[in-house]
């Protein structure tokens, strides 16, 4: 039998790669807010989880911490966030934890802008009920596999008109397509049924929403998506 070539080979290893990436379990705690990621690109997510790379807190991250905790102090309350899985939490898409020590005067600067956008905000009058507050949950995302626990970080709950309110504070940059909107959108779905799951409140009473505060721009889901098509989305990534 012939011996491949060096391009045949090189393409028969990364296949081999891919394959491999299969074998290798999903994190039983899952953060909500990678959840997206393993929907829209599972065999990436899992194979970054093989080899992580190191990353460095970079200026955006930082400004989202500051931010955040900006927002929890002006609440008057404290988030209930000591646990071991601080770590995992999220600011926003894709950013880790940064630390606030690092202020510079190009980040107190935007920081001010952020903050009077907030103040020009619908929630700017309004006094959350939590704040900062994490809620891990079970769910069972493949029937040959045990539970996975979410992990789910609310930013900010309200009380409006009778409804629980739960709001995810944004720095990042907003979805510029249907799809990225609908992919954020699992996020909030997960978080409406955390908050259902601890306190019993009925889905159907239940709003999200996502506050990009650079653009002043508010993305609400009024269908959230419930269990069974948020582990239908999972099952389908998961498909070879």
């Amino acid at each position: 039998m012939a011996e491949p070539t060096v391009e045949l080979q090189r393409l028969l290893d990364e296949r081999d790669a891919r394959g491999a990436t299969r074998v290798m379990p999903v994190p039983t705690r899952v953060p909500a807010s990678k959840f997206k990621d393993y929907v829209v690109g599972f065999d990436e997510t899992i194979s970054a989880l093989a080899r992580p790379m190191p990353e460095r807190p970079y200026r955006q991250t930082r400004l989202g911490t500051l931010f955040h905790q900006w927002v929890e102090e002006r609440s008057g309350l404290t988030g209930r966030a000591a646990s071991i899985d601080d770590a995992l939490w999220d600011t926003d898409d894709g950013e880790e934890w940064a630390d606030p020590a690092a202020q510079t005067d190009d980040d107190a600067r935007d920081l001010g802008v952020l903050r009077e956008k907030f103040e020009r905000s619908e929630w700017a009058i309004l006094k959350p009920i939590e704040v900062e507050t994490e809620v891990d949950f079970p769910l069972v995302l493949d029937e040959n596999e045990p539970p996975h626990i979410m992990i789910c970080k609310l930013d900010a709950v309200y009380r409006r008109n009778g409804r629980i309110e739960i709001v995810d504070w944004k720095t990042g940059k907003a979805p510029r397509t249907p799809a990225e909107r609908t992919d954020r959108m699992l996020q909030l779905a997960l978080y409406r049924l955390a908050y259902h799951r601890r306190h019993g409140v009925p889905l159907d009473e239940i709003d999200v929403a996502l506050f990009y505060v650079p653009d002043e721009l508010v993305l609400r889901d009024e269908g959230a998506m419930g269990e069974r098509e948020l582990i239908a989305r999972w099952r389908a990534a998961r498909k070879p």
